[in-house]
């Protein structure tokens, strides 16, 4: 299986268990990895036959930014199912949101979650 990753991309979301914490838009750093078989893509040099990472990256910026989510967990399954359906190619993906804000004397804190696609509604 391939992997296409957009690592990191910068995004914003109201986001907390609090209602302070949700009043103002938070930055997060999503990287979201999709797997699929490439190869006919590759042959064919046809992006229809792969995963538009500049739409998915769009896709995935638009659910951030409209979320009001409390949790990452929840927004990450938001996440994963945007990815899941970003092609019938898609076979899985793993979603990692990193919050900066997330602790106050660490780096980030982080959540990374994978999800695989129900191959019995195919």
């Amino acid at each position: 299986m391939d992997s296409i990753t957009i690592s990191r991309l910068r995004c914003s979301a109201h986001i907390g268990c609090e209602e302070d914490e949700r009043a103002v838009a938070q930055a997060l750093l999503v990287t979201a990895t999709v797997e699929l078989d490439t190869r006919e893509a590759a042959t064919t040099d046809d992006l229809a036959k792969t995963v538009n990472y500049a739409q998915l990256s769009k896709q995935l910026m638009r659910c951030c930014e409209e979320s009001r989510c409390k949790l990452i967990e929840t927004l990450a399954e938001h996440l994963a199912e945007i990815c899941l359906n970003a092609s019938d190619r898609v076979m899985a993906t793993t979603i990692e949101i990193q919050k900066p804000a997330g602790v106050k004397h660490a780096d980030f804190a982080s959540l990374t979650i994978s999800r695989c696609r129900d191959l019995k509604s195919k």
